[in-house]
């Protein structure tokens, strides 16, 4: 599920002057690191943006995991 949850918060700005973000799935977890140096402001935003994302694939994929379960 890790995987599928980078998939889906792949950034659509990724060419962002700045910003590099990185990504890892292992079979239980997903991490990020995110290099900017930009405004703190604007990187709040951005962190903000991310976790709302991976937030809400979370949430959808456990939805689709549950409903094929049953």
């Amino acid at each position: 599920m890790a995987k599928s949850i980078i998939q889906c918060v792949e950034p659509d700005n990724s060419e962002m002057k700045g910003l590099t973000i990185t990504s890892r799935a292992t079979p239980t977890n997903a991490s990020f690191q995110i290099d900017f140096t930009g405004r703190i402001e604007t990187f709040i935003s951005t962190l903000d943006d991310l976790l709302s994302c991976v937030q809400a694939a979370n949430a959808t994929l456990g939805i689709v995991k549950k409903n094929k379960a049953s």
